[in-house]
């Protein structure tokens, strides 16, 4: 019986999990540093809000880890692993040994250095990418909090800053940036949802802004002060500023914030150790390599290491860069790479998409506007479109999706 490890408790994990089950001659054990089977991460705002519960959020159906035959190890943290001596030291004390393993420990959150100590001394300071960090923000809004300050205007903060408008409550969002969303848009593209993030009366935006303190008492935190003298009263912090890949345990591992390498079978440097998910630096469709967080990414990455540590030899394609944020009524979506000087500005619709390109085809776009207007350019970015043929797309109507161009042309997949 060969043993198998899975670190991380995701999308990824699960979907290994759940492959490996199909196989014979294997022992899985997954571990998790948090005390819950697998949740769905991006719908932490919306429990926080109160529209979901955590029941809503379960990604393993009741029971499921046994059906799977897994040694489920809940809330036991590995603290480092050896992939020379196959072991993994846990954090209850136990080391396991193992033959295979797969990586799948997800992402951290990054804390500026000047933060790093508030969330262990304010009880009221969150990180918000535990479950228990959204079940407690509930609980202070459930028991009068009404100030609340977000650190960080990237996705997770301005989902955070979306769930709450109906809560009553008065959110603030400090980005050092000079816009939002800095790593989904460009300034200008994101400076286009001010108008309609001006509507929302519960919240105020500080761009350009830096954080001189954070002032304590009691061990909460009490009033958030920049540095140009304005003070934030506050009930609650939430430190929103960024992820990095979860690798510190591993023994010569990568630097901070780099991610595991891994070649096209989902296996790193070190044979017989795999690694999927936001754990991962993996190679996009431009042939770019990245770290990044999306849910199709590391369940395909799961399922293609599970399918290799079964000793099939199954390649898994370029993955995907790709986010979408609801301000309602509008989305702000990133697809593909944006990088680049070769761009061009349309009219999508009823939005507006700012489309970047490789050579003659389309790699990546930016798009705020109507959730119905991304349907038909994920898949043109997907098949590298031309640009006279998106021409040709955005000139027609975006909400009949693809099918009668791309039908009447002949494109490869990346």
């Amino acid at each position: 019986m060969e043993r198998v490890l899975i670190v991380g408790n995701g999308y990824a994990g699960l979907q290994a999990a759940r492959t490996l089950a199909s196989k014979e001659g294997f022992s899985v054990t997954m571990t998790s540093a948090e005390k819950c089977p697998a949740y769905i991460p991006h719908l932490l705002p919306e429990l926080v809000a109160g529209k979901k519960e955590a029941a809503d959020l379960s990604l393993a159906r009741g029971g499921e880890y046994a059906e799977l035959k897994v040694d489920f190890r809940a809330g036991a943290q590995v603290m480092t692993l050896s992939a020379e001596k196959r072991t993994a030291l846990l954090s209850t004390g136990e080391t396991l040994s193992f033959d295979k393993a797969l990586i799948a420990a997800g992402a951290i959150p990054y804390v500026p250095q000047d933060f790093e100590d508030l969330p262990a001394r304010c009880e009221n300071v969150l990180l918000m990418k535990r479950l228990l960090d959204a079940l407690l923000l509930k609980k202070f809004l459930a028991q009068g909090a009404s100030r609340i300050v977000i650190v960080g205007a990237g996705r997770v903060g301005m989902l955070l800053a979306e769930a709450l408008k109906e809560r009553g409550v008065s959110v603030t969002v400090v980005e050092i940036g000079p816009e939002i969303l800095a790593t989904m848009l460009q300034a200008d593209v994101a400076a286009l949802l001010h108008p309609v993030l001006r509507e929302r009366r519960h919240l105020r935006l500080c761009t350009g802004a830096r954080i001189e303190s954070i002032d304590a008492e009691n061990g909460r935190a009490r009033e958030v002060r920049l540095s140009d003298g304005t003070l934030l009263p506050c009930d609650a912090v939430v430190i929103a500023t960024g992820v990095a890949p979860n690798t510190g345990f591993m023994e010569n591992g990568p630097a901070y914030g780099e991610g595991l390498s891994v070649d096209h079978r989902m296996e790193t440097a070190a044979s017989g150790i795999y690694a999927a998910g936001d754990v991962v630096r993996f190679e996009t469709i431009t042939g770019r390599s990245e770290v990044g967080q999306l849910a199709q990414n590391a369940r395909l990455q799961g399922e293609i290491a599970a399918r290799n540590i079964a000793g099939e030899k199954a390649l898994c394609p370029p993955s995907f860069i790709g986010n979408v944020v609801k301000l309602d009524p509008v989305i702000a979506a990133r697809i593909g790479d944006i990088d680049g000087t070769d761009q061009a500005d349309f009219r999508a619709g009823r939005s507006f998409a700012r489309v970047t390109f490789a050579g003659h085809a389309a790699v990546g776009v930016q798009l705020v506007g109507d959730p119905e207007d991304l349907r038909g350019l994920a898949p043109a970015v997907l098949k590298k479109i031309p640009r006279e043929d998106l021409r040709d797309l955005l000139q027609g109507r975006l909400d009949l999706g693809l099918a009668p161009l791309l039908a009447a042309r002949s494109h490869s997949w990346a």
